[in-house]
């Protein structure tokens, strides 16, 4: 039998992962998956690799944001509502204090093992939500001072990146401390994560591949087409 330099069989992770997403189908279940298992759950506008040595300041990160709204009307008109834009925003890189997820772990997983050749494990998280999350409506503030720390959000799915992924977030008062689901227990009641080892990044890529799920689906455009001819070439 083959084995792993770390005594694991091929596939061992991968099927372990299909038997428990295979037990959360309720439409509760949110899935994330992480490049790095070594990262927490944190927003990008409170990294500390955001933040470039500066202390965090919600000031800093709302004058961030309307920076990026006087730019994205040039670009997408019809977003009008402040978590839309905010949505879009984090999709196109900007810093925010919106975490992704969706309510398909294969997309999770591709996140989490897309650049399988870095020699990093990963990590794919599994949150159930306890109650309905919050659309996107025009009075919804999402930098209200008075918001819950932590809230799981889903908005109109307009731009295409955001569609493709399936896109739902979680919305943090304070981007500067890292989120523990387990402490969220007015809306997660249950969190589960599968940890992936380096060596078995590959065989979960190329399983999605085989499920359709690679850069063609994920990130749209010819550039995720390219990306996804690329992997079939080198494959061949």
């Amino acid at each position: 039998m083959v084995t792993f330099s770390n005594g694991l069989i091929p596939g061992e992770n991968w099927f372990k992962f299909i038997e428990m997403i295979s037990a959360k189908t309720d439409g509760r279940w949110f899935f994330r998956g992480q490049g790095d298992a070594s990262w927490a759950l944190q927003p990008s506008a409170g990294r500390y690799d955001k933040l470039g040595g500066a202390a965090y300041r919600r000031e800093d990160e709302k004058a961030l944001f309307s920076e990026f709204q006087r730019e994205a009307v040039r670009f997408h008109p019809e977003i009008t509502t402040d978590l839309e834009l905010l949505a879009l925003a984090q999709h196109h890189g900007l810093p925010t204090r919106l975490l992704d997820w969706t309510d398909n772990p294969l997309v999770a997983a591709w996140f989490a093992c897309r650049h399988y050749d870095d020699g990093k494990p990963v990590v794919i998280h599994m949150i159930h939500s306890c109650r309905d999350h919050i659309d996107a409506k025009p009075q919804f503030d999402p930098f209200d001072e008075n918001m819950a720390d932590v809230l799981l959000v889903r908005v109109p799915l307009r731009a295409a990146r955001i569609t493709a992924q399936q896109g739902l977030f979680s919305l943090h008062s304070d981007p500067s401390v890292a989120w523990e689901p387990t402490r969220s227990t007015k809306i997660i009641d249950a969190y589960e994560r599968l940890d992936v080892p380096q060596d078995e990044k590959a065989f979960f890529f190329r399983m999605l591949h085989i499920f359709g799920v690679n850069d063609a689906r994920m990130m749209g455009g010819l550039d995720g087409v390219c990306d996804t001819l690329a992997v079939s070439y080198r494959s061949r």
